[in-house]
């Protein structure tokens, strides 16, 4: 009867191990065309990097230019690409926490798996571009002086939704360098009440030749004046209702055009302003107790022209360091 029992034992076992899979799966994410590329890529945080003490828990201090990543990722089962904000569970500096905005939205560490809405099938694999910005948040603690020196912290890693995974070199890293100085704060002064009124000429929308072209740019300058001693630099971020044809662009919410929407940008790089959240802080250095950035603003089709009038409005938010 025992003899029995134990070969019964035995023959369940066998079935279990034979069950279970001779490999594990994992997501592997290269940037690059192919398993051959980088695991890692580093940014550099701009010198003139600034904290004030007494900017409100919550503020974005700085943003990164808009990234997009060269993307190669492949799987053995089907599954999405995850942005898991923070892998290594570091404390960035005291007052400051790393995120990413992806598709107008802010995520850090507590967000937990963030759908890139990539999906890499069975046993292949995907090539693509991946846009996203890299943001610093402000949080409790912050000293009112000092330097805090940031070395290849990884902002985030490219895995599924399981989890993390530990194999090295299969799994990408955006990593980030530099430093952030902190200062007491304090307050400049906007010029024009914060208030500026720009009037493009009328066009014919038969001049628009094709969707995504512009007319009419008209280039001005957001002056930050009086700022005290201990400011050093300036942040100029702005928001607004994105034009649902293409949302980097801000919509004619108080006119009867259609097809039209409003460009704007920074006019010393020539790169758009997101009224989605992309790319839209510019930091400026202030000298003379003065800090000024140039920006433009232009008509640009989006669909078939409508003729009629067009207006938005731009918000600006200004967090001074």
């Amino acid at each position: 009867m025992k003899k029995l029992i134990c070969c019964g034992v035995y023959g369940w076992l066998l079935a279990l191990m034979l069950a279970m899979p001779a490999t594990s799966y994992a997501l592997g994410c290269w940037n690059g065309s192919s398993s051959s590329g980088n695991v890692t890529s580093t940014f550099n945080l701009p010198g003139n990097l600034y904290v004030s003490a007494n900017a409100p828990v919550g503020t974005i201090i700085w943003q990164s230019s808009l990234q997009n990543l060269n993307l190669y990722c492949s799987q053995s089962v089907g599954e999405y690409v995850y942005f898991w904000v923070n892998p290594k569970g570091r404390t960035l500096a005291p007052g400051l926490q790393i995120g990413i905005i992806f598709n107008g939205q802010t995520y850090t560490q507590s967000s937990g798996a963030i759908n890139t809405g990539i999906y890499v099938p069975q046993n292949g694999y995907v090539r693509t571009n991946l846009p996203y910005s890299i943001v610093l948040l402000k949080t409790s603690g912050a000293p009112s002086s000092g330097t805090s020196t940031i070395s290849q912290y990884s902002v985030f890693q490219l895995d599924g939704k399981g989890g993390i995974n530990a194999a090295p070199g299969i799994n990408f890293n955006q990593l980030i360098d530099g430093s952030v100085t902190f200062t007491p704060g304090g307050t400049c002064d906007l010029s024009a009440n914060g208030q500026y009124t720009v009037n493009l000429p009328t066009v014919a929308g038969g001049q628009f030749a094709s969707v995504g072209s512009a007319l009419s740019r008209y280039a001005f300058t957001i002056t930050a004046a009086n700022c005290s001693t201990g400011v050093r630099t300036a942040t100029f971020r702005f928001s607004g209702t994105a034009d649902s044809n293409n949302p980097v662009l801000f919509a004619n919410t108080g006119g009867s055009a259609q097809g039209v929407a409003i460009n704007f940008g920074s006019s010393a790089d020539g790169a758009n302003i997101g009224a989605n959240s992309t790319n839209n802080t510019r930091v400026v250095n202030v000298q003379s107790q003065m800090a000024q950035l140039g920006v433009f603003a232009e008509y640009m089709r989006t669909a078939n022209v409508v003729a009629g009038s067009l207006q938005t409005a731009i918000t600006i938010d200004m967090l001074y360091q």
